[in-house]
């Protein structure tokens, strides 16, 4: 082939990866193996991250119109692809903020992410604090982070093992979860004073918005707005840095 020729296929080839990286840019119509993302993690904290999906972005969603397809941004390729449900979840507003309706259905997740050690995130709104809200869960076990009547809860197949008595905040949230395996774990709500509690388990998630139950499976019902998820237990200072960029994206007073 002539220099030209190579040339030419190689500008068309780094155009299609720009396409596939760049953030607001990226389709999922682009049949392309995806590596790593342009997307540092909320607030530069990018080390250890697993999984982030996030709806301020609309081109890392498949609508059709409701969810089909969810990029991650994490740059682990951890993309969550759904069954076609009348129960899946659909785009909406909530607080002027773009969101994903949840009711009656999860998101399945592609692969099983330890309790842990880890570093949760959840921004959402419930739709009333009378309901069970299962956030992530185990689609098979009872295993996972759930509100109930507005009090958070952490299950280990079956078991409360990491249960706090705060209440959240009303209106949009932004949940944080930390455990730190042998050491002490805490929540936070819109990254104020943290809340110490105490889990020890081997058990997974793979639902975001949902939870097997001993009576089946249970879901969550409100708008979400951004998942991350860290694999380990991220320092005081980075989840001040993640705080403040989530607050700052989503409108969202923290400290």
């Amino acid at each position: 082939m002539s220099g030209r020729g190579l040339a030419m296929r190689s500008g068309v080839l780094a155009t299609l990866i720009a396409l596939t990286t760049a953030g607001a840019a990226w389709s999922p119509r682009l049949d392309l193996a995806l590596g790593s993302g342009a997307w540092s993690g909320p607030g530069g904290v990018s080390s250890g991250l697993l999984l982030w999906y996030d709806t301020a972005e609309s081109a890392t969603m498949g609508l059709s119109p409701k969810l089909r397809y969810w990029f991650d941004k994490s740059g682990t390729s951890r993309h969550a692809a759904l069954s076609v449900s009348a129960y899946q979840p659909y785009p909406t507003l909530a607080s002027g903020v773009p969101a994903l309706q949840f009711n009656g259905a999860a998101v399945h997740l592609p692969v099983n992410i330890p309790l842990e050690p880890a570093t949760v995130m959840i921004v959402f709104r419930q739709a009333s604090e009378a309901l069970s809200h299962p956030l992530l869960g185990s689609s098979t076990r009872f295993s996972g982070i759930s509100l109930e009547s507005g009090r958070l809860r952490v299950y280990s197949n079956g078991s409360t093992t990491g249960a706090t008595t705060a209440r959240t905040t009303t209106g949009l949230t932004i949940t944080t979860v930390r455990t730190a395996a042998g050491a002490a774990d805490g929540i936070q709500y819109n990254g104020g004073t943290e809340i110490p509690f105490t889990i020890t388990t081997s058990e997974s998630i793979n639902w975001i918005g949902g939870m097997f139950t001993a009576g089946g499976p249970r879901y969550f019902v409100g708008a979400i707005m951004e998942v991350v998820i860290w694999g380990r237990s991220l320092s005081a200072s980075e989840r001040l840095a993640a705080h403040r960029a989530l607050g700052a994206k989503w409108g969202i007073s923290v400290p």
